[in-house]
Parts: C-alpha cells; sequence; structure tokens
C-alpha cells in the first residue's frame, strides 16, 4: 500500500513574482518538512523534501519531491513520491495550492522578504477498500 502524504517540489524561475501590491514573493527553492495522520485508521507519515517555486504575480505552480516514512497499523510504508503543485496562489502573505488532486494546502508566509512557509494540509486518499483522510501541518525554508 503507498501512501502519497505531500509535499512540494515546484519549479524554478521567476517572472513578475510578488508584483502585486503586498503579495508575497515565494517564488524559488524551498526545503520543507511535514507531518500527516488519519488518526481512525492508525496512520501516520512524517516526510521532507525540495520544492521549486514559479511564480507569476499571485499565482504559483511547480513540482514537489519528498522522501519519507508511514507508520502503519501492519508496519512501516515508504513515503517517497514526486508530482505537480497546481492552483497555487498568494493573496498578501496567504499561499494556497493543491497537490496532486487530493491534497490541499494553506499556510503563511514569514519575513519580508520571504524566508518561511508554514501552515496546515489535508489529503484525501482512496486506498483498495477505504477511504483515507490525513491531515497534518507543513512548514518550509528558503
Amino acid at each position: 500500500m503507498h501512501f502519497r502524504s505531500v509535499a512540494l517540489l515546484l519549479t524554478a524561475a521567476a517572472c513578475a513574482a510578488g508584483t502585486v501590491p503586498n503579495t508575497a514573493d515565494v517564488n524559488g527553492h524551498w526545503e520543507f518538512t511535514e507531518t500527516f495522520e488519519d488518526r481512525a485508521h492508525g496512520i501516520s507519515c512524517a516526510d521532507t523534501g525540495s520544492y521549486e517555486i514559479t511564480q507569476v504575480g499571485d499565482q504559483f505552480s511547480g513540482l514537489y519531491g519528498q522522501r519519507g516514512v508511514c507508520n502503519t497499523p501492519t508496519g512501516l510504508v515508504d513515503n517517497a513520491d514526486s508530482g505537480a503543485v497546481q492552483n497555487g496562489r498568494v493573496i498578501g502573505h496567504t499561499v494556497r495550492f493543491m497537490v496532486t488532486a487530493n491534497c490541499d494546502y494553506e499556510g503563511s508566509v514569514g519575513g519580508m522578504p520571504a524566508a518561511t512557509l508554514a501552515g496546515r494540509g489535508a489529503c484525501v486518499l482512496q486506498d483498495v477498500d477505504r477511504t483515507l483522510n490525513f491531515s497534518g501541518t507543513w512548514q518550509a525554508t528558503r
């Protein structure tokens, strides 16, 4: 069984990043950690990784890559994964985005210029015979 907790590796470059007034500039490379759990099924995951964000105005997208492990009732499961970050939006100093189609993230930008990101995430994953509902926290630094 493979659990896709989530993280981010978003693709780099800069075009008008953070040029909307009062919009944080989150463009570039970030290193992250995250912890997620589905309490109902006794599963917890801890991941680290990196992402590259391409921001244009108040929108961003990119790719993520992660390595990690999930602790399940039947043992440890590798949680390495990579994929797209979609629908990214910066609203002032708040970031919102999706990783794949099943994980939503929201957080705050810290510092000026932006030096940290931190917040909460939630994922709904369909296993063979059950729906897994993960929630947790994440943080990233440049």
